[in-house]
């Protein structure tokens, strides 16, 4: 087994087809999607987004430390700012890791 970066990342459903394009771009080898429904409200002291109410999709993949800091970043620069997406990061014991990253 080996550990590799678990990268999940919640966004309204609109803007789906874009970010997994920009995942491929920044080295994600593939994902599982899955369709469902979100409501939630923006801190009053932050900058985006308004409150979200509305489909959603939840992006799961499972990458190297390097890659999952990229999409990460990337998100943070691109996306945040500017829609409703919010992503963590969480250690996964993989087994096949070549499989994955």
């Amino acid at each position: 087994m080996a550990t590799l970066r678990l990268i999940t990342i919640v966004a309204e459903a609109e803007v789906s087809d874009r970010l997994l394009r920009d995942l491929g771009a920044l080295g994600v080898r593939g994902w599982n999607l899955i369709h469902g429904e979100g409501h939630w409200n923006r801190a009053l002291d932050t900058a985006g987004p308004a409150d979200f109410d509305g489909p959603t999709v939840r992006i799961e993949t499972v990458a190297e430390e390097a890659v999952a800091d990229a999409v990460m970043a990337h998100l943070a620069a691109a996306w945040f700012p500017r829609f409703a997406v919010f992503a963590w990061v969480a250690d996964a014991e993989v087994m096949r890791p070549g499989k994955y990253a």
